[in-house]
């Protein structure tokens, strides 16, 4: 407090007399009272928040959102608190009505309170993303960024041709959510099966592949997974086939031997045939899986069994002709005989070879005209019937023949003239059911049946013969008395292959029967419900009839049973 002094001088005496002034000072203590008042003041805050997907960037709309934080009081209690909203269609939300004392909006960077986001939708979810409260501004947005909700689900790898698991299968995985792809890798286990996290809002894309197979493809949502079969759901492979040719020579004297029978055993299972009864003397497998495993016997009447080890199909394919010739050494004597048209050989004559009278075996002759009569006795009587389609049958030439008049070639030689040809049978006129097959894709024949489609969906044309064969696709050819049915086109087996796919199945020397035509859904591929429309095309010698019709998803139609005429 400041002083002030002045003298006054008063009456006779001239008294003096003195006075002191004091100023008074502002209590400085109020000051202290309004900073503290003002301090406690609360201020209010907006929190805004922008939610997006993690791996693109991609904003978030609808996503029910959390904002927990500690409440701060005037005197800095902590008080546990959540806000609630639902993001905008530009993943945006905003928390308003957060207030906090000044002191704490001056100082409060020093302390280290949290605040967490909890958000998701049926797509997304992600649960206390925190970071510290103070880093979250005033005017602008917070960027949260959240993952994608993924569902295990389990499938498998299948071999077409018999259904039967394919361990050891490499599977290659890709999620794709919104933009985002994201790629992992796996390998079937001994059932087959592998699994997958399936994104709840986007899909997967299974890429199957397995040595010695064709790859597979499988790309589906998870609601597609929910409504499919365990077969649906598979991804399924085709294995890689081809033919092996096997040759069969006399020993002796290198000839081809028709007719001789040739063993093959491939993955311990075993199948014969007869090496071609046309002179080539060559035995041809077909539609056998390039990584299987073989091995060869070959076998005949008067000769000695030998074998061959093929190793693997593919293998087998690339040897040279000469490592893939068997060769037969005969057992007894043998005369080599001769089949001729004028001077030249003829070949796949058919030569029934009696000794003494008996029926003693057939041979065929091979493209040199050649075949051989085992086992000859000095004192044998040899009679040969000589036919083939076409000629006139010898039956004259070598009859009751002994050893001694057979000591030329001459005299081994079997001819044959050919039948006259009776003229052609006049062509029928053409009908208004006898349109043109040039639309039709695939091989003609005396019978063919074709099937035409608009779409991807694998629809596999099925036709049962009067023998009762099945051909499809899992049998693309059978046999039934004189002719043989080949299924030559197989359409749409692999995603995409045309919009506009046929099948087709032919006969050149079809029975005379009932053949019954069907069309199976195998693999819907649509994205509709809808049923799908198809075409079967029954094309003779009479003409050709088309039938249509249309089938739905998982379906066999019967469409026709079509009576074939000589």
């Amino acid at each position: 407090m400041g002083t002030n002094k002045a003298t006054v001088v008063s009456g006779e005496e001239d008294s003096e007399i003195t006075l002191v002034l004091k100023k008074k000072k502002f209590p400085w203590w109020i000051f202290l009272f309004l900073l503290l008042f003002v301090f406690i003041i609360p201020i209010g805050r907006t929190v805004r928040i922008h939610l997006s997907e993690k791996q693109t960037g991609i904003s978030i709309a609808a996503a029910e959102t959390k904002f927990s934080y500690p409440a701060i009081g005037l005197f800095g209690s902590h008080t546990p608190t959540i806000l609630t909203g639902s993001t905008d269609n530009e993943g945006k939300v905003q928390f308003e009505g957060i207030k906090e004392p000044l002191w704490y909006v001056l100082f409060g960077g020093m302390f280290n309170d949290s605040a967490y986001v909890t958000a998701g939708n049926e797509c997304y979810n992600a649960d206390n993303i925190g970071d510290l409260d103070r880093t979250f501004p005033k005017d602008n947005y917070k960027e949260v960024q959240i993952p994608p909700l993924f569902s295990s689900s389990d499938l498998k790898v299948i071999d077409i041709d018999n259904n039967e698991p394919l361990p050891g299968a490499d599977v290659q995985i890709i999620s794709i959510v919104n933009e985002s792809q994201e790629s992992s890798s796996t390998t079937t286990d001994p059932s087959g099966g592998f699994t997958i996290n399936m994104p709840q809002c986007g899909s997967v894309k299974c890429v199957a592949s397995k040595e010695g197979y064709l790859n597979d493809t499988l790309e589906a949502s998870l609601f597609d997974l929910a409504n499919m079969s365990d077969l649906e759901k598979s991804l399924k492979l085709s294995p890689i086939k081809g033919s092996v040719k096997v040759i069969v020579k006399n020993l002796k004297t290198k000839s081809l031997l028709p007719d001789a029978t040739v063993t093959l055993t491939i993955n311990g299972a075993s199948s014969s045939l007869q090496t071609n009864t046309n002179g080539v003397g060559v035995g041809l497998f077909d539609s056998l899986r390039i990584s299987s495993t073989l091995s060869f016997k070959a076998s005949k009447a008067g000769y000695a069994d030998t074998t061959l080890d093929g190793g693997t199909v593919q293998k087998f394919m690339e040897l040279p002709e000469e490592e893939r010739t068997m060769y037969l050494r005969p057992l007894t004597t043998s005369l080599v005989f001769y089949n001729i048209d004028g001077s030249k050989p003829l070949a796949g004559v058919k030569n029934e070879i009696r000794v003494n009278g008996k029926l003693k075996a057939t041979e065929y002759s091979n493209a040199q005209g050649e075949f051989t009569v085992l086992g000859i006795g000095e004192n044998d009587k040899i009679s040969i019937t000589a036919s083939k389609t076409g000629y006139i049958s010898n039956g004259s030439k070598v009859y009751n023949a002994k050893l001694e008049q057979l000591n030329t070639k001459e005299s081994r030689t079997i001819p044959l003239s050919v039948k006259p040809t009776p003229p052609p049978a006049p062509t029928p006129s053409p009908t208004p059911n006898n349109p043109p097959q040039n639309d039709l894709k695939g091989q003609s024949g005396d019978l063919r049946i074709n099937l035409q489609l608009y779409s991807k969906t694998d629809l596999d044309l099925h036709v049962i013969d009067p023998c009762g064969n099945e051909i499809f696709f899992s049998r693309r050819k059978a046999s039934c008395g004189s002719g043989t049915g080949n299924l030559d086109l197989d359409a749409n087996a692999i995603i995409g292959t045309t919009n506009r796919p046929q099948e087709n199945i032919y006969w050149l020397k079809p029975k005379a029967g009932t053949y019954t035509v069907k069309v199976v859904c195998f693999k819907y591929r649509e994205k509709t419900t809808q049923s799908l429309s198809f075409n079967v095309s029954i094309v003779d010698k009479y003409g050709r009839k088309d039938h249509r019709g249309t089938i739905n998803k998982g379906q066999t139609v019967e469409v026709t049973r079509y009576t074939y005429r000589e």
